[in-house]
């Protein structure tokens, strides 16, 4: 906060000293008009920056703390995208800000916390935390890697390429991984060839007017043109080479940690659950997130060559992804 007030300051009185300073000494009527508006705005400013340090005086006046103590059962993150149009001399220009808010539910309460908490706990742990009733400030947390349900805390993490063999083995194609593994590959296909036909049009309409020439001054287009189709090929060769091996990779793994994230951008919004194993992090539908929680001992079903994930099953139940 004490950032955010000398920051402000100092724009306001750069503001003054450099350009408005000048206006006080012109005899016109219109002389005092961007003084009005500066005091406005300082006005404006002045009562935010007051409501501020009030909220933290008053956090200290009154010595008193909210203490909260409880399971964390989900961890959730809100990006905000905004964009905002200006208009000036040089034109128009767009500006987008990105604004992130963590969160985490302890006993079906949800706290906005810092990121440096989010960071450090994890769906299961017991915590411990005093927050400031005003300002919601964390003064202070604890958390104990012991929650009240059987959770193994001492699971190592892997990296992908040292993960152990021992915990992968190989498995048949089941009529169901065919039908998944098909949809993909038809979405990436359409996302692909819309891509290049996107990609085509001006190089077509180039070659068509005899112009071709000019693709010098667009060389990155014909090299991004050629960098997907190269991409499409390879794509429709591996996914050739893994439907005729029929096999799919079973990887063996402990979730330590969920995360449920809400991106919003100008009024639309769309959500993301991930589970975060010790072999990758996985992005689920939201009824799998659900049924999954932290410490379960789950199986990944992928394609070896496409590297996508089919499903999860865990204890005896199969969930397509």
């Amino acid at each position: 906060m004490s950032i955010f007030i000398f920051v402000i300051i100092g724009i306001f009185t750069f503001i003054y000293t450099m350009i408005l300073r000048d206006f006080t000494t012109n005899d016109d009527g219109f002389s005092y008009i961007p003084i009005v508006m500066f005091g406005i705005f300082g006005l404006i400013f002045a009562g935010i920056i007051g409501y501020m340090v009030w909220v933290f005086v008053y956090d200290l006046k009154n010595g008193i703390k909210n203490c909260f103590e409880g399971i964390i059962e989900d961890k959730r993150l809100h990006i905000k995208h905004s964009t905002s149009t200006s208009t000036g001399s040089r034109g128009s220009g767009r500006k987008t800000t990105t604004k992130r808010y963590y969160h985490m539910i302890v006993d079906g309460t949800q706290h906005t916390i810092e990121y440096d908490m989010y960071a450090n706990v994890s769906v299961g742990d017991h915590v411990y935390f005093e927050v400031a009733p005003k300002s919601n400030v964390i003064l202070h947390y604890e958390t104990s890697r012991q929650a009240a349900s059987e959770i193994p805390r001492n699971i190592p993490r892997y990296s992908r390429e040292s993960y152990p063999d021992s915990k992968i083995r190989e498995a048949a194609f089941t009529r169901e991984d065919k039908n998944n593994l098909k949809e993909f590959y038809k979405s990436k296909v359409t996302s692909r060839v819309r891509t290049i036909a996107f990609l085509s049009v001006p190089i077509i309409i180039l070659a068509i007017y005899g112009l071709a020439s000019l693709l010098v001054f667009i060389f990155p287009l014909p090299l991004i043109l050629l960098y997907q189709l190269y991409k499409l090929l390879k794509m429709h060769l591996n996914y050739k080479k893994t439907i005729d091996t029929g096999r799919k990779k079973l990887t063996s793994t402990y979730v330590t940690d969920k995360s449920f994230t809400t991106v919003s951008n100008n009024g639309r919004t769309s959500e993301k659950c991930t589970l975060i194993t010790t072999y990758k992090s996985i992005i689920t539908p939201e009824m799998v997130y659900q049924n999954i929680e932290v410490g379960d001992e789950i199986i990944i079903h992928e394609a070896f060559q496409m590297s996508h994930i089919m499903g999860i099953s865990v204890d005896e139940a199969y969930y397509s992804i």
